[in-house]
């Protein structure tokens, strides 16, 4: 009786595995980069949002808004508004954890968002070379 069993050989399966390997090195990193240009692209937009209903709110009231809670007329949700949380990108250096868990307001002239202690949206992204 002849047993026609087909499979793969050791040589093949551990080819595949070191390709595999390999091709999971080189993606990892990348998804990380990825996933710290999504949160500083985050933070960067909420911050900007946040500056433009301060503006908004003074030149409706003719003072400053104090808490975010008091921008809830020209923010949806003002109140659960959060920082991503993970890494970002900051002018200063190449990859750090996001500053802070919530925005705040400044209290300095002009009044201005900002995520973290002093940390506003030209804070982060990438060091320009």
């Amino acid at each position: 009786m002849i047993s026609d069993q087909r499979g793969f050989t050791l040589i093949e399966v551990l080819v595949t595995v070191t390709i595999l390997g390999i091709m999971a090195a080189i993606a990892i990193p990348r998804f990380d980069n990825a996933t710290a240009l999504a949160n500083t692209a985050k933070i960067q937009s909420d911050l900007q949002t946040i500056d433009s209903a301060i503006v908004m709110y003074q030149m409706e009231t003719g003072s400053n808004p104090t808490t975010l809670a008091n921008l809830s007329n020209y923010l949806t949700d003002a109140t659960n508004l959060k920082p991503p949380t993970g890494k970002c990108f900051m002018q200063n250096s190449s990859s750090s954890n996001v500053p802070a868990d919530s925005y705040t307001i400044t209290t300095t002239d002009p009044i201005r968002a900002q995520c973290g202690a002093g940390n506003t949206s030209d804070k982060f992204g990438r060091a320009s070379n």
